[in-house]
């Protein structure tokens, strides 16, 4: 979209908390779209662009068109239909209503529904290129689509959901350009499929650039807003947050032509407590590895910081609890060990398999606290790591290590159970190894929230 800067967002199919629903079943038994409740919350979140989908419900597709709509058009703000592919249509369950698979159907009452309300911009299919879902949406058949919509609206633009694999495919972008307007990219920095480091973003977006603006696409950044099933840790509002404003930036260079919130929290719902992994309070120290991304033996990721050390103290202790949740199956032994490191020295590790996943343990099994009397005695300083080391080919298995109530004796650490940011220092040495605090306040996903809004605010109108 040359020349305006999508500000997008969704709700998201598998997200929570991402969908203003009325509080009680109307006469037909179903909770409906409350339109004025989501657009309010829209319009505080500085939204131009809602990506309607229909998925969960019967009548997601008539509250569209009979309500949402008209209040987006009061509101000013547009909308794309959003609906699924063949791989998240269920039989008795959740499926795009009430054309399901027909896409051509789909296609010529969008468009219909696009002359009727101008405000509807554009619409998309989620998902497009995963599984046999490219079965269904052969060269020919999305010829017939585009040549559908495009006879009764020239002006409705047809979007495509493609993940990174599909976004840099020469031969995808190739085959299905001349039926549609551009690609929406999820980010997970790619390669390494986590929704913790937006460090990426300029360059997945570069990558894909290159591909889609010789051939005339656009492109949009999707930011996980919300839960992605696929990755270790959930998005926090500092993420967030950086994924949008590098998104913002890279548009107002034109390089992008904006960015969608997915599964920003717009339903105002409290974290889950499942989202909650500390033992106590809502912070724990996280080392995840993804499961999707090779990683190369040897590879290690940390925390660390510099402690005080009371050289002639009759005891140097660490007590710590700990956990491994496993993200894929059961691993090899052997492939993932958890580590306390003393000036680079392994004083205590356990392996991921050692132990039942997601159980807080207290040191090795019936060991409590570790002594490093010998480590420490004399010193007045040292430096202790929490450390995850992969030690042998981990294929498609991942793990969240999680630290946390460090206790010491005859030393002292600085934010010892890992409430807040700024006491720890993190690193790793590749890309699918990840550390750092994760807060699981109650309110996170209202905070999630305003950093969009305030982010969003930002762009010049």
């Amino acid at each position: 979209m040359p020349g305006k800067v999508v500000r997008a967002a969704m709700a998201g199919g598998n997200t929570i908390g991402g969908e203003v629903r009325e509080r009680a079943p109307r006469a037909d038994g179903y909770r409906h779209i409350d339109a004025p409740g989501l657009i309010a919350r829209l319009t505080a979140a500085n939204v131009t662009t809602y990506l309607y989908g229909i998925w969960n419900s019967p009548t997601d597709w008539d509250d569209l068109r009979t309500e949402f709509l008209p209040a987006a058009t009061a509101a000013g703000i547009d909308v794309w239909v959003y609906v699924v592919p063949p791989s998240e249509c269920f039989a008795g369950g959740r499926c795009s209503q009430p054309y399901r698979q027909d896409y051509v159907a789909w296609a010529r009452e969008i468009a219909k529904l696009s002359v009727e309300y101008p405000c509807l911009t554009g619409w998309g299919i989620d998902d497009f290129h995963i599984g046999a879902n490219r079965e269904k949406f052969t060269p020919g058949y999305v010829a017939e689509m585009h040549e559908t919509y495009r006879a009764i609206n020239p002006g409705l633009e047809f979007w495509l959901c493609a993940y990174y694999e599909a976004a840099t495919d020469g031969a995808f972008l190739d085959t299905y350009a001349p039926f549609i307007d551009g690609i929406i990219y999820p980010y997970l920095d790619d390669p390494f499929h986590n929704t913790e480091n937006a460090d990426a973003v300029a360059a997945r977006c570069a990558d894909i650039a290159a591909l889609t603006v010789p051939r005339g696409l656009g492109l949009l950044l999707l930011v996980y807003c919300g839960r992605f099933l696929g990755t270790a840790r959930d998005p926090g509002e500092e993420y967030a947050s950086a994924c949008v404003r590098t998104g913002l930036r890279l548009s107002a260079e034109g390089g992008i032509g904006g960015v969608v919130a997915y599964g920003l929290p717009v339903a105002g719902s409290p974290s889950p407590a499942s989202e909650n992994r500390a033992l106590y309070g809502v912070g724990r120290l996280s080392i995840t590895a993804a499961r999707y991304a090779p990683v190369p033996v040897g590879s290690t990721a940390w925390a660390s910081q510099r402690m005080t050390v009371v050289p002639d103290a009759p005891r140097h202790e660490l007590s710590f609890w700990h956990r491994a949740d496993w993200l894929d199956g059961t691993p090899g032994a052997g492939c993932y060990l958890k580590e306390v490191l003393i000036d680079g020295a392994v004083v205590w590790s356990e392996d991921v398999t050692e132990n039942p996943p997601r159980q807080w343990l207290n040191g090795h099994s019936w060991q409590g606290a570790v002594d490093v009397g010998a480590q420490l005695r004399g010193r007045t300083e040292a430096t202790l790591t929490f450390r995850l080391s992969q030690h042998r080919e981990a294929a498609e298995f991942g793990v969240d290590v999680g630290f946390d109530e460090l206790e010491t004796i005859g030393c002292t650490v600085a934010d010892p159970d890992f409430e807040r940011r700024g006491a720890w220092a993190f690193g790793h040495d590749h890309g699918a190894l990840n550390a750092a605090i994760d807060l699981a306040h109650p309110d996170r996903p209202e905070r999630i929230f305003a950093a969009v809004a305030a982010e969003f605010a930002a762009v010049p109108e």
